[in-house]
């Protein structure tokens, strides 16, 4: 009996650890704003951050530390000047999507992104949209 009672519980622990994720979500509204994000998950990363502001600065990076399976990310900015990076290291699938609005005086006006994917066995896929007014 307690043979199965260790069994059941070392199965517990494998399964539980196959399923940690992390997910972030990361909302700023102010005049500077910068966000910095790192998960480095056995299974999946999601990350969402969406910025209001005059400068923003945002950086994800997945899997950089320890390689996620999976790895998602999403970037908006809406300001004068947007700065996004964006790096992911998976066994599986990549996605990135990075939308940057920039308003304002024309000479200020500034949209910079940046996407860095590795994948071992599966898809790297990257949506990068900016727009200037």
């Amino acid at each position: 009996m307690r043979k199965l009672f260790f069994a059941s519980v070392a199965l517990f622990a494998l399964s539980s650890a196959a399923q940690a994720a992390n997910t972030s979500t990361t909302v700023q509204v102010g005049v500077v704003n910068g966000s910095s994000v790192t998960q480095n998950g056995l299974t999946n990363d999601s990350s969402s951050t969406s910025q209001l502001g005059i400068v923003n600065t945002a950086s994800t990076m997945q899997g950089t530390g320890a390689a996620s399976l999976n790895n998602g990310s999403t970037v908006n900015q809406v300001g004068v000047q947007n700065s996004a990076t964006t790096g992911q290291v998976a066994f599986g699938n990549n996605t990135s999507a990075i939308t940057q609005n920039s308003f304002g005086p024309p000479a200020l006006q500034n949209n910079a992104a940046g996407v860095g994917q590795l994948s071992v066995f599966g898809v790297n896929g990257s949506t990068v949209s900016q727009t200037a007014h």
